[in-house]
């Protein structure tokens, strides 16, 4: 069977809330929130695949330090599933309260956010798990087929699938 790395958090996450539902609906809310969320970083560089906030009030795709200890810092993403493919949005709410509506998207070997879209192929993200940690595999349109979140530490760019611990995430 192969292994989930948010399907593991989400078992951790029922096994935490599940006591704590007896004693409020609210408690409940927010352990399925957390369920959502996840962090990558870079077995080889020891870094985190972030977002940042631009000038103009966007976001854009970074790597960089790890920041995990709020429900809305850099390093987290809150991953939505079909079953197979995972998308994921920047863990970040707008002035208004909503959360941010753009997905972590690759097209060729591009990385970078834009408006997330129902069923958008580029926007999809496979968890695939290897003994030295996690490899997302990008969806692809079968024309250019699933090539895999990469970085050199300084950018993230998607590439072939290969040995490197570059493409491998934890």
């Amino acid at each position: 069977m192969q292994q989930n790395k948010n399907g593991i958090a989400r078992i951790a996450a029922v096994a935490v809330a599940a006591p704590l539902l007896a004693l409020t609906t609210a408690t409940s809310a927010s352990a399925s929130a957390t369920a959502n969320r996840v962090s990558w970083q870079n077995v080889q560089t020891g870094k985190c695949l972030n977002w940042e906030n631009t000038w103009n009030g966007g976001v854009q795709i970074a790597v960089g330090g790890c920041s995990r200890s709020g429900p809305v810092d850099v390093s987290q993403w809150r991953a939505t599933s079909d079953g197979k493919y995972w998308t994921y949005r920047p863990s970040r709410t707008t002035n208004s309260g909503d959360w941010t509506n753009v997905c972590l998207t690759s097209y060729n070997t591009l990385v970078y956010l834009e408006t997330c879209q129902d069923g958008n192929w580029w926007q999809q993200w496979e968890e695939i798990w290897t003994p030295s940690g996690w490899k997302l595999k990008h969806r692809g349109d079968g024309q250019v087929a699933g090539y895999f979140l990469d970085t050199n530490g300084s950018s993230l760019y998607t590439e072939p699938g290969n040995q490197g611990l570059y493409q491998v995430w934890k």
